[in-house]
């Protein structure tokens, strides 16, 4: 009677044991894999090195004054003005205010389309053009994507 009891209490032993090694296998999986088990981070893109430099107080606000034209961080900004990426800055305020020409010319378009709007005779000549202008827009966003891929 004692060795069916040890027997058993050694076997559940062994039991949770088991269960307990392969639920932290599983976590290990899991985290080797990333977060919350999603995919492994580009680890290229981390910013991982840190440079300090010393400069006057006239040299630092000269640099916060070009810094502020921009919507950047202060260390994204001398990124960029180091790898001479400042063009690029520039080019995003374009590409806004072309994706915002864009969305608005969709909106006319729509109210064009209801039936309130019958009061123009050429509408139809109206709503082709907005039409034409707005794929202009896209095919040189999307032309400006693949040049930089």
């Amino acid at each position: 009677m004692e060795n069916d009891f040890l027997q058993e209490f050694i076997n559940q032993a062994t039991k949770e044991n088991e269960t307990k090694i392969a639920q932290e296998k599983r976590k290990k999986h899991f985290q080797e894999l990333g977060r919350k088990g999603g995919l492994k981070t580009k680890e290229n893109k981390k910013l991982d090195k840190v440079i300090s430099i010393r400069m006057t107080n006239s040299e630092y606000e000269l640099l916060i004054r070009k810094q502020e034209k921009y919507p950047l961080k202060l260390s994204t900004y001398i990124r960029n003005v180091l790898f001479e990426k400042e063009l690029k800055i520039n080019e995003f305020k374009t590409d806004e205010t072309l994706l915002q020409f864009g969305t608005h010319f969709k909106k006319i378009t729509n109210l064009l389309r209801n039936r309130e709007w019958t009061v123009f005779e050429n509408k139809k000549e109206i709503l082709v053009k907005i039409e034409n202008v707005v794929d202009l827009i896209h095919q040189y966003l999307y032309s400006k994507i693949q040049k930089n891929e």
